[in-house]
């Protein structure tokens, strides 16, 4: 069935948005009248797509008016026609004729076809006022992570002959992008970088480019793998912390850390959370990892030898830590000292006291066995 498609637009007084003037051209067009950058003044459109039923080909017919911002006036007629080759191979072809004062004339045909998921190539040719330009183009799209890369090759002859060739790769801490051009007699060799410094949490962090709102990691210690929505995002420096940017602003993005290469003495608080950061700004996400708690598996025997059975609920003498005794009568404690006392109450009824010495032993969790009569 055939898809209709209609669209007016005007502009009042001097209108213009951001992108019209920050705009401008890369290279000269030498002999060419570029169209006004800033938006038209007056923009009709008509437009009529036709599924053609017996193929799996696309017709599709236009007719547009323009008033540019310098009162230049278009009328434009076009008919497209795509076609599916294959699920990787595309067909289209355009030809358009412009009506009223010049009358000019194009065609433009063309071929595109994907190698995979991130490697495609064209080859097209066009015609129009005064000259014939054949071409072909192959580029790499590259990806959002880090240590990938991109690039693209392009080559059209003709009167202008444009000719292109860049790569492009992405560290940690910025993407990097090299490119030469050619266009007529015209060339030009460029390079750029773009990046992002952030200072947070007590640090300071060089990062690819920040669009939206970012958060800082601490998770206690070197080398831990941190998770942004279920995914792994990096590792933590070498004084526990990371950047991981792109959170999405005033919406919950969900951060974790995995714990296996965290220190085995290491005294851990959570290990996800839900952050709403602000729009363009910055949180810093403590996941309270602490490798100085003082921190000991104990197991409680009662004076007979047998376990303290679990259920069982203490507290530190001194402390307002409380703990409770899991199977086999451990419980894992924190904050402790030298010399300690512990008053359970046994689930099975009735009060009991043990004391105990700790000495910290930096990589190692420390366990320790007392009676509790």
């Amino acid at each position: 069935m055939p898809i209709p498609f209609a669209r007016t637009q005007r502009t009042a007084g001097n209108f213009a948005d951001i992108a019209s003037i920050y705009a401008r051209p890369l290279l000269p067009l030498d002999g060419i009248k570029l169209t006004s950058l800033r938006p038209p003044k007056a923009l009709d459109q008509v437009a009529l797509s036709i599924p053609l039923g017996f193929d799996r080909s696309l017709l599709s017919l236009n007719f547009t008016h323009l008033t540019d911002f310098e009162n230049g006036r278009f009328r434009i007629l076009s008919a497209s026609y795509n076609r599916s080759l294959s699920p990787r191979t595309s067909l289209f072809a355009t030809v358009f004729k412009s009506l009223g004062g010049q009358k000019n004339t194009g065609i433009y045909l063309g071929i595109s076809h994907a190698f995979g998921s991130d490697v495609s190539a064209s080859a097209n040719l066009s015609t129009g006022p005064g000259q014939t330009t054949a071409g072909i183009e192959i580029a790499k799209a590259q990806p959002a992570d880090v240590g990938s890369y991109g690039w693209r090759v392009r080559d059209y002859e003709g009167a202008t002959p444009n000719r292109l060739a860049s790569a492009s790769y992405r560290a940690s801490f910025a993407r990097m992008q090299a490119s030469a051009e050619q266009y007529g007699p015209g060339a030009r060799v460029s390079a750029e970088m773009e990046g992002a410094i952030a200072i947070a949490g007590g640090g300071v962090f060089f990062a690819n480019r920040i669009s939206d709102a970012f958060a800082v990691v601490d998770a206690g210690a070197p080398g831990v793998d941190v998770l942004y929505e279920n995914r792994p995002i990096g590792t933590t420096d070498r004084h526990g912390r990371l950047l991981v940017p792109d959170l999405r602003a005033y919406q919950k993005n969900i951060l974790a850390i995995d714990t296996k290469n965290l220190p085995i003495d290491a005294d851990i608080q959570r290990t996800k959370q839900i952050v709403v950061p602000a729009d363009r700004s910055g949180i810093v996400v403590d996941f309270g990892v602490s490798t100085r708690a003082q921190t000991a598996i104990l197991t409680l025997r009662d004076a007979k030898g047998e376990f303290i059975p679990p259920g069982s609920q203490g507290t530190l003498d001194g402390t307002k830590e409380a703990f409770v005794v899991g199977y086999d009568g451990k419980a894992y404690l924190r904050g402790l000292q030298p010399d300690n006392a512990i008053t359970v109450e046994r689930a099975d009824g009735g009060p009991c006291r043990a004391r105990f010495a700790y000495t910290a032993r930096a990589g190692v969790q420390v366990a320790i066995e007392s009676v509790c009569g």
